[in-house]
């Protein structure tokens, strides 16, 4: 297996900003917010939370553009770059984790939560925040929609390779958190219901079939909770 160094960069559809250091403080504010009272590592929120529902306000804080993942190359050969719309349906991802310290019951503080990575996204094919748990076979015992936070943001293109980084502090998180985690990725291992189409509408990682994927979150959930050391490494 390569080291990480050894890969290529991974990129993902969309390259993403916040256009002001304001528009990136108030994201970090609301989602650190939403973090602590919802005991969520990957708090996402809509820029219509963040920014109000003004849609020439919401759209001058962030900046996209990408490459369609739908139709990367136009008919000429041409790269097919596409923007986002920030006008409606843009979500903002946060990724911490719990501070050096925090004791078994989780963050309890602001300052007790540090920061992974921020970033702005467009809607996507599948919207964390709305989408329905049954759509994706989640609806069983245990799940709720912070798991799919978890799959979206931490292991979604922007931040999945930052995930030794929550792993060396993962023990501080809520206990809860920690439970609802486990119990989503031990049912995607052993019922396989999310399909790899949908992993990648989800996260815009593509991995070639269900084998590799159910592979990848088997080592996942190793390096969380059973001390595998290697960091899982998802595809390119």
């Amino acid at each position: 297996m390569p080291l990480r160094d050894e890969l290529p960069p991974r990129t993902g559809p969309w390259a993403t900003r916040f256009d002001s250091e304001e528009a990136l403080v108030r994201a970090d504010d609301v989602l650190r917010a939403a973090a602590l009272r919802d005991h969520d590592l990957v708090p996402i929120a809509g820029f219509e939370e963040l920014y109000g529902p003004d849609m020439l306000v919401r759209a001058a804080q962030a900046t996209a553009i990408g490459i369609d993942p739908v139709r990367p190359y136009l008919p000429d050969g041409e790269i097919n770059y596409v923007y986002g719309d920030f006008y409606t349906d843009a979500l903002a991802y946060g990724v911490y984790r719990p501070a050096d310290g925090v004791g078994a019951r989780g963050p309890a503080a602001p300052e007790e939560l540090w920061n992974t990575t921020l970033y702005p996204y467009p809607g996507g094919e599948l919207d964390p925040t709305t989408v329905p748990l049954a759509e994706l076979g989640l609806d069983v015992p245990g799940v709720d929609r912070r798991f799919v936070h978890f799959c979206a943001g931490a292991l979604g293109v922007e931040a999945v390779d930052d995930l030794a980084e929550l792993r060396e502090a993962f023990d501080g998180a809520w206990p809860d958190y920690r439970e609802v985690l486990r119990a989503g990725l031990r049912h995607l291992v052993a019922e396989r219901p999310l399909q790899v189409e949908q992993w990648y509408d989800l996260t815009y990682v593509r991995f070639p079939d269900q084998r590799e994927l159910t592979a990848y979150l088997a080592q996942v959930y190793a390096y969380l909770f059973d001390g595998f050391p290697a960091m899982p490494l998802a595809p390119n």
